[in-house]
C-alpha cells in the first residue's frame, strides 16, 4: 500500500467475512485443551471447512497484524446490527487496537453533518476500550485527506519503533498526495489564467454589431469550454482515475451550479432553462445577455468586456447594466471575459477539483447516483468573495501580460491563491488535516 526507498512497507489486507462468531470464539478459545485443538485441527478442517478457514484467518490477525479496522455500514443503527457485538467479542480476543470505519456514508457531507453520523457511532463504541477510534472512509466518496487522517491515527497507536517507521511511511504518501495537490492547483490555474487573457475580435466588417459579437461570444465559449474538458481530464489522469469513474466525475460537474442568491438558473439566465456546468453556465449566460439586448434594442455583452469598457454590472445571471453599442460595427473590436465571470470560473474549477478529490477512489465501477455537492458551494462561493480585489488584480495583471511578447509564464500568484482557497475548505471540512496539509509556499 505504501513503501519507502528502502523497502519498508504498509501493508493493508482484506480477511474474510466471519459467519459464526460465536462458534469460531469458543474453538479458539479451547485452543490450549488438547481435545478442542484436534476438533479444530482435524474435524474442522475436512468437516467444516468454512469454520476452519475463519479461524485461520483470525488467528492471522492476531499474529501478524498491528493494527485492524474494522468496517461497519452507516446506514444502519448501531444498536440494531445485531452483528456488531459478537464481532467486537471476537476482536476483543484478537488482542489488537481497533479503528472503526464507517462506511456506506453517501455523498460529502459538511462538518456538522458529518458529525452528526458519527456520534452515535462513537457513543457506542465508547464502551469498548479497544476500540481506538471512529472514522468515516465511504469506499466510493472517500477523499485522499481522510486518508491521511486515518494513517495518522494508526501511527498513534503503534509502539516506539513502528511508530518511527509509520512516519517515514506518512511522509511517503503526503510528498506523493501534495504533489498531485499542487499540480492540479496548477492546472487549474492556467486554465483560467488562460481564460483572462484570451480575447477575440469582432469583425469590423460593418455588419450589425449584435451578429459580430455573437460571433466573438461563440469563439471565446468554444475555446473555454474545450480547455474546461481538457483540464478536467488532466486532472483526472493525476488522480489515477479512468474507465467509468471518468465519466461519472465528468457527468456529475456538469451538474454543479453556482447560483446567485436564491435564484435557479433559469430565472437568473433569462433562458427559462436551467443549465448546468461550466458549458451551459456560459452558453445560458452569454446569450441571455444577447437575446435580452436584441429585444430591447441594445446591444450589449452580458458577461464580457467589450473593447476595454469596464463594466459596472453584467447581464445574464449576474443581474446588473452592462455596456451597450447601438451601431453597426465597423471596427474591429475586442471582446473578452469580464472580471465577475472569471470569478465564477474559479468557483467552477475547484468545486470540480473537489469532486475529482473524492469520488472514484473506490474499488470497482463508482455508480451512485449524482448528487450536486450544495454545501461545497456555498463554502467556495463564500471563500471566492473574500479574494474578490485580490483576484480582481490578478485578472488585470494577467490581460496586460497577454499584451507582452512573453506570456508562457506559470501563474505562480494565481495558483498560490486557488491553493489557499482549497485548502481553506479542506481544513474546515477535515480539521484534523491542518497537521499535514500545507500553505503553498
Amino acid at each position: 500500500m505504501l513503501e519507502t526507498d528502502v523497502g519498508e512497507s504498509l501493508q493493508l489486507w482484506d480477511t474474510p467475512g466471519f459467519p459464526n462468531c460465536q462458534k469460531i470464539l469458543s474453538r479458539l478459545q479451547g485452543a490450549k485443551n488438547p481435545i478442542v485443538r484436534i476438533v479444530t485441527e482435524v474435524w474442522d478442517r475436512f468437516r467444516d471447512r468454512p469454520s476452519w478457514c475463519a479461524q485461520q484467518a483470525v488467528l492471522n490477525v492476531q499474529q501478524e497484524a498491528d493494527v485492524v479496522l474494522y468496517l461497519v455500514n452507516a446506514t444502519e443503527e448501531p444498536r440494531m446490527a445485531g452483528y456488531i457485538a459478537p464481532e467486537l467479542q471476537l476482536l476483543e480476543w484478537i488482542g489488537k487496537p481497533v479503528i472503526v470505519l464507517l462506511n456506506q456514508t453517501g455523498p460529502p457531507k459538511d462538518r456538522a453533518e458529518q458529525q452528526r453520523l458519527e456520534q452515535p457511532w462513537k457513543d457506542y463504541f465508547a464502551s469498548y476500550g479497544f476500540v481506538r477510534g471512529v472514522h468515516s472512509l465511504d469506499a466510493f466518496s472517500r477523499c485522499w485527506v481522510q486518508e491521511g487522517i486515518l494513517f495518522e491515527t494508526i501511527q498513534s497507536l503503534l509502539p516506539s519503533h513502528d511508530r518511527q517507521l509509520m512516519n517515514r511511511l506518512f511522509a511517503v504518501w503526503q510528498t506523493s498526495n501534495l504533489t498531485i495537490f499542487h499540480a492540479a492547483m496548477e492546472q487549474w490555474a492556467m486554465l483560467v489564467a488562460r481564460a483572462a487573457r484570451s480575447r477575440v475580435m469582432t469583425r469590423g466588417d460593418g455588419s450589425p454589431m449584435d451578429k459580430q459579437k455573437q460571433q466573438a461570444v461563440d469563439g471565446l465559449l468554444k475555446d473555454l469550454v474545450n480547455e474546461v474538458g481538457t483540464t478536467t481530464k488532466a486532472v483526472i489522469a493525476l488522480h489515477g482515475l479512468e474507465g467509468d469513474a471518468i465519466g461519472m466525475i465528468q457527468a456529475r460537474m456538469e451538474h454543479v451550479e453556482v447560483l446567485r442568491g436564491g435564484q435557479s438558473w433559469g430565472e437568473a439566465t433569462l433562458s427559462g432553462t436551467a443549465i448546468g456546468g461550466i458549458g451551459g453556465a456560459l452558453t445560458s449566460g452569454a446569450y441571455a445577455g444577447l437575446h435580452l439586448d436584441a429585444a430591447t434594442g441594445g446591444v450589449s455583452m452580458g458577461l464580457f468586456t467589450v473593447a476595454g469598457a469596464v463594466v459596472g454590472g453584467v447581464l445574464g445571471f449576474f443581474g446588473g447594466e452592462a455596456w451597450a453599442e447601438r451601431q453597426a460595427g465597423h471596427q474591429q473590436t475586442p471582446v473578452m471575459w469580464s472580471d465577475d465571470y472569471l470569478d465564477l470560473l474559479v468557483q467552477d474549477v475547484i468545486i470540480r477539483y473537489l469532486a475529482i478529490a473524492h469520488f472514484g477512489r473506490g474499488q470497482g465501477q463508482y455508480v451512485a447516483d449524482p448528487e450536486d455537492p450544495r454545501f461545497w458551494i456555498t463554502k467556495v462561493k463564500t471563500l471566492v468573495s473574500g479574494q474578490r480585489a485580490t483576484l480582481h488584480e490578478q485578472w488585470t495583471r494577467l490581460r496586460e501580460q497577454e499584451l507582452m511578447p512573453r506570456t508562457d509564464k506559470k501563474p505562480k500568484q494565481l495558483a498560490a491563491l486557488l491553493t489557499s482557497i482549497t485548502l481553506e475548505l479542506l481544513w474546515s471540512t477535515y480539521p484534523a488535516s491542518k497537521r499535514f496539509l500545507d500553505r503553498p509556499t
